[in-house]
């Protein structure tokens, strides 16, 4: 393996890692958590929440 496989093995690794980071820190893998794709539903719950804390 010479550098230049060595750098991009390297840049691959930490952008899966940054990838999974930003997921996880936004509300990714929870199935309650996030939009789940809908984000017309997810705007709505967040509506309702603000009526409810009000």
């Amino acid at each position: 393996m010479n550098l230049q496989s060595i750098l991009v093995i390297i840049l691959l690794i930490v952008g899966f890692t940054a990838a999974i980071w930003f997921i996880a820190k936004n509300g990714g893998w929870k199935s309650e958590g996030g939009c789940n794709g809908n984000c017309a539903s997810c705007f709505n719950r967040c509506e309702n929440e603000k009526k409810d804390g009000e």
